[in-house]
């Protein structure tokens, strides 16, 4: 016992010992603030450039293949796959005017990185009746102005567009995986996920506002990868979830839309509460019917069919200026009721300018569309002129803040948003002495419970060896010695051989002395035969010629002998049918084991087998899911001869809240996640791109089936 206890002892002093040492190599093995390990976000730099044939708005400079090529974009929220603009497709050859005005043209030819993967139709915006179509490839995008030191990705997907629908470029920032239809493959990753898998970005996040050319000196457009600018917005504490569709998932409940003018009149401009989706793709605010009805009464607005716009005349533009009234959206996680935000947006986010190809001259225009169904209910970058939106693509949730504009604000106030594997630090990226303490208890806790387990299971083995070791009794059988008792009480004895015979005390019941423990009845009693007789016909015991009592009367010194035990007991007699010897037999022997040990089975005796029955299989529900489901997706009307649009939701899992900063949803701690990102399928093209499909052409291959624009 002593030496196991100080083997016990031994073993818990080793492991405190280590105790030290163990703290130092689990610190050490954290996460430290270095940027190898733990990523800034990145901040895009804006072009500096204010463009559009829709806008004005503010783009930002991607560098695409080797030697690079600088271009402009847009940003995308909705796509996962860049767009960019084709030489000899977007314009016509020594064309410099439409290259410049849509952003820069991108020459495959003279990238040695570029590898086409055919034509394909561009997936976003179909529900609004956008159908267009690009030449899809790989190639290495870079982030910023060459020499600027952006990051540059190899092998990124891209499609390169010469359609006028989107006339300028998109960069996408939408993590959702491609897949081409019908091509058997995992599909490829987005340029946000890339940037996370090669350790670039804390998180797959960003936080996006579009700019406002009429606020200020034109404040740019503001793009953050992996976190958020704080100086660009006012903090709110509200946070949006996610809708389930993957293709339409940045969904705001849009409650009310309110104006007010400069002198106090308001106009309610939402009949009732919509489900909007937050799209930076497309510049305009698509409502209902009855919400556009609202706001052509309230600012005079007449809606052009032929050009699908709401053109603004001159007049009617000074006249809407002099009103400076203010737009009011009321944002909630639903369409009704609960916690609710407000985003207020001035006249002049309205105030927007079309010029060809979008309308055949340039005019104003009021950037409002109406809305065949809820699919098409879209808040675009008109809105996000006076939101800034932070969205987490890991945790399923966003935030819609209202843009700050101070003019006594000029550096950035970069926040990361943590990735919900990520080890949380301190702001500095290292650990505090409480973080430190607080692992060495924990790992001393666990040596304590280690040691304890140890001893437990030492004192639970030697108690088990102790309970085997220990003898266990026979227990003497009472009842077999007490039967062998009375049955055979004396043995045969021959007569000329002096026998010592064992007899039990007897009493006449008087005298009150005792009977000797044995006697030799031949020699003391010479004329009393107590043998059977072997022949003859006497039927009782032989007294010597004559007919004896049953019991012999003599009476010796020690008192009456009697071949019974007590004379207060009947004899037994013997039936005389019987055979007059006994024959001899030795005394049965007795055994210390327990009766149920001696029985036997007879040889005609099988052992009784209980009958056992096959085992209940137990099998799992058939409604599991096989490697090839897909659940339902949303589907897009379109015009014949085009695919519509396919995409994989991925499961979100609830988990607990963490913290988070102002203005910001749930970006710290855990939540619902994308453990894998959805697909979005590539469909074969569709569309009437006529300058593409001459490049097609011009390549050999047959031209694409037409289609149109809604």
């Amino acid at each position: 016992m002593l030496k196991m206890l100080g083997l016990r002892i031994a073993s818990v002093g080793f492991l405190l010992r280590l105790l030290p040492t163990i703290i130092a190599q689990e610190v050490a093995l954290l996460p430290r603030g270095t940027s190898s390990t733990s990523p800034k976000p990145i901040s895009v730099a804006p072009s500096q450039y204010w463009e559009g044939d829709d806008g004005p708005w503010s783009s930002f400079t991607l560098q695409v293949g080797t030697p690079a090529q600088d271009v402009r974009t847009f940003v995308s929220t909705s796509s996962q796959v860049s767009w960019i603009v084709l030489q000899d497709v977007g314009c016509k050859s020594n064309d410099g005017a439409c290259a410049n005005a849509r952003g820069g043209l991108f020459n495959m030819n003279t990238s040695s990185t570029w590898k086409p993967n055919g034509f394909w139709q561009l997936q976003n915006e179909r529900n609004l009746g956008i159908f267009a179509n690009g030449l899809f490839g790989n190639d290495t995008i870079g982030l910023g102005i060459q020499g600027s030191g952006g990051p540059s990705l190899p092998d990124q997907i891209l499609a390169t567009i010469g359609t006028e629908d989107f006339y300028v470029g998109m960069f996408a920032i939408n993590p959702k995986r491609t897949n081409y239809t019908g091509v058997a493959e995992e599909g490829q990753a987005s340029y946000m996920t890339s940037l996370k898998q090669q350790n670039l970005i804390p998180s797959v996040s960003f936080g996006y506002t579009a700019g406002a050319p009429y606020r200020l000196k034109k404040v740019l457009g503001s793009l953050t990868l992996g976190g958020y600018d704080q100086s660009r917005f006012t903090p709110n504490n509200m946070s949006f979830s996610f809708a389930p569709d993957t293709d339409r998932d940045i969904v705001v409940g849009v409650q009310s839309i309110v104006s007010k003018d400069q002198d106090g009149t308001t106009h309610d401009l939402l009949p009732n509460g919509i489900n909007a989706y937050v799209d930076s793709t497309v510049p305009q605010i698509w409502l209902p019917l009855e919400a556009c009805k609202a706001f052509e009464k309230a600012f005079d607005l007449t809606y052009d069919d032929n050009n699908q716009l709401y053109p603004v005349s001159s007049a009617l533009h000074a006249k809407l200026l002099a009103r400076k009234a203010s737009i009011t959206f009321t944002l909630g996680n639903s369409n009704s009721g609960g916690q609710s935000i407000d985003i207020t947006l001035p006249y002049d986010s309205f105030d927007l300018t079309a010029q060809p190809p979008f309308t055949s001259n340039t005019t104003k225009y009021f950037p409002l569309q109406r809305a065949v169904n809820d699919t098409q209910y879209t808040l675009g970058r008109t809105f996000l002129q006076e939101a800034y939106l932070t969205v987490d693509w890991e945790r399923s949730n966003f935030s819609v803040s209202q843009c700050l504009f101070d003019p006594d604000i000029s550096q950035e106030k970069l926040v990361a948003i943590k990735s919900v594997n990520a080890i949380v630090t301190d702001q500095d990226g290292s650990f505090g002495s409480g973080k430190i303490i607080g692992i060495a208890v924990g790992v001393a806790v666990v040596i304590v419970l280690l040691a304890g387990g140890v001893g437990v299971f030492f004192y639970l083995r030697r108690r088990k060896n102790r309970r085997q070791a220990k003898p266990t009794s026979p227990k003497e059988d009472d009842d077999e010695v007490e039967r062998i008792r009375q049955g055979f009480a004396k043995a045969e004895l021959d007569t000329d051989v002096n026998h010592a015979r064992y007899e039990m005390a007897g009493s006449d019941g008087s005298s009150g002395r005792k009977t000797p423990d044995w006697i030799n009845e031949k020699d003391e009693h010479p004329d009393t035969h107590v043998e059977l007789v072997g022949d003859g016909s006497t039927a009782e015991l032989n007294g010597g010629g004559h007919l004896a009592a049953e019991l012999s009367s003599y009476k010796g010194f020690f008192g009456p002998y009697h071949e019974m035990y007590d004379p207060s007991v009947p004899p037994v007699e013997l039936p005389a049918d019987m055979p007059r010897e006994l024959p001899a037999s030795p005394l049965p022997t007795f055994s210390r084991r327990p009766r149920s040990s001696q029985v036997s089975r007879s040889a005609n005796m099988s052992p009784v087998n209980q009958a056992k029955g096959p085992s209940p299989s137990h099998r799992s529900p058939s409604g599991q899911r096989s490697a090839n489901y897909r659940p339902p997706r949303s589907t897009y009307s379109s015009t014949s001869g085009i695919v519509s649009p396919r995409s994989q939701s991925s499961a979100r899992v609830s988990s607990a809240e963490a913290s988070r900063g102002p203005s910001t949803p749930d970006w710290s701690g855990e939540s619902s996640t994308r453990e894998h990102e959805p697909f979005s399928p590539i469909s074969p093209i569709g569309g009437s791109d006529d300058g593409l499909f001459s490049l097609v052409r011009g390549l050999g291959q047959p031209p694409p089936p037409s289609g149109r624009r809604a």
